[in-house]
């Protein structure tokens, strides 16, 4: 679950250049650009914050890491109950490769190759991951101190929404060592204000993004959910669109990794619609924090491991395989648009997404905190068009978050819809 939007990537009316500064932006209140002929939301609890360009990135920085200072020290004299750990807990399984030799990245384009190499590779025993590194071979291992630990949380936390808990300390320790390295610092210290206040903080930010994120997943992943997908979900969709006369089908994928959600929807919705989809308009939008793993599937090239739990015929009809890897057909990519977006940018998501009749953010609300989880939630919300459905991780529950959807409960899964 960063940056600049690549380059067939449209972010209408904005530059590149704009996008990149708004990457830094917290979300902002909901607008009212949307249909007014919309029901009105049934009342949720947003998180919210102020934005800023990225000319003011170091004020903006300041500014926020102070306010939540100020919540810290209220927090602290109402002695409430400690913050809700959010951190996947799928990053615990990604301790025993983080202790493993690696060497460091230097640029988000080196990331994304070294990402399309490790799908592509024979080895299916190393889980694909977003540019995390580790302390190289024979270098001396730096300590994060706790004061510095709270820093790098806070601000990391402010750029992107991700929380993490005081029992991953040593997950940042482990993965930004090569940063350091790599940028010849000192301490964890010197690197917290280099993202702060050097003049090439902006790109560093999206290596940053790169290392922290965990982007562990495959094709066909979480089938009851999938089966349901295909079966009612889609079915349904298509049915209501063309008894409206409409033949334009908009799905977004939050949260896209190195792409096997977004392909498996467009091998499901081609299996679904077969010798009908030339006569669709679809478009499934895919995004992701880290820009490395967009670059990566984009290329849409992957190694046996990744289709483990692919159907052989599926494999066939939408892969050629090469000696030692499957490129997805051009065909099936041409339905798909990848990007970078920020889910804690709530501009970003309105420039960027294209209203959504579906919505696939599975694995990824677990990163935050309730107060991020909430505001995500409401994007969603305020992004599907009515009777639109949200899909989340099998793990995942709106339980406490939102009373805006009504679950539907089907075999396996629960789908989550916005009334019309």
């Amino acid at each position: 679950m960063a940056l600049l939007p690549p380059s067939n990537f449209s972010s209408p009316g904005k530059d590149a250049a704009t996008d990149t500064s708004r990457l830094f932006s917290a979300a902002k209140p909901a607008e009212t650009a949307y249909a007014k002929t919309e029901p009105a939301r049934p009342a949720t609890t947003p998180g919210a914050s102020s934005g800023a360009s990225g000319s003011t990135l170091a004020a903006d920085i300041a500014k926020r890491l102070a306010e939540r200072a100020a919540e810290r020290a209220a927090a602290a004299n109402a002695a409430p109950p400690p913050r809700p750990v959010a951190f996947a807990s799928s990053l615990a399984a990604r301790s025993a490769a983080d202790a493993a030799p690696s060497s460091s990245s230097t640029s988000s384009s080196d990331v994304a190759s070294r990402i399309a190499s490790m799908i592509a590779s024979s080895k299916p025993a190393v889980p694909v991951a977003s540019g995390i590194t580790t302390p190289s071979a024979g270098l001396k291992k730096l300590r994060i101190a706790d004061d510095e630990f709270v820093q790098l949380r806070e601000l990391i936390y402010t750029l992107c929404g991700i929380f993490i808990a005081d029992s991953r300390k040593y997950l940042v320790e482990n993965r930004l060592t090569n940063r350091l390295k790599e940028l010849n610092l000192k301490s964890f210290g010197e690197y917290y204000h280099f993202l702060r206040f050097d003049k090439s903080r902006t790109t560093e930010v999206q290596q940053l993004f790169d290392v922290i994120t965990t982007n562990e997943t495959s094709f066909y992943r979480n089938p009851p959910q999938l089966k349901t997908f295909q079966d009612i979900v889609v079915p349904a969709e298509i049915e209501k669109l063309k008894n409206a006369g409409q033949r334009k089908l908009r799905i977004w994928s939050a949260g896209c990794s190195t792409g096997e959600e977004p392909y498996t929807i467009a091998m499901i919705l081609s299996e679904v619609l077969r010798a009908q989809l030339p006569a669709w308009d679809i478009k499934i939008t895919a995004n992701d924090l880290s820009e490395g793993v967009v670059r990566a599937a984009r290329q849409g090239i992957y190694n046996e491991y990744a289709l483990r739990t692919t159907p052989q015929d599926i494999v066939q009809r939408y892969f050629t395989k090469s000696e030692m890897s499957y490129h997805v057909k051009s065909d099936l990519k041409r339905l798909i648009q990848f990007g970078q977006i920020n889910l804690s940018d709530t501009g970003m998501i309105k420039r960027q997404v294209e209203r959504s009749h579906i919505i696939f953010c599975r694995n990824v609300i677990i990163y935050f905190d309730d107060e991020m989880k909430r505001q995500v939630i409401e994007s969603f919300y305020d992004n599907l068009l009515p009777g639109g459905c949200l899909l989340i991780g099998h793990s995942e529950s709106l339980h406490n978050l939102s009373r805006a959807f009504k679950p539907e409960h089907q075999t396996g899964t629960i789908v989550y819809r916005k009334q019309a």
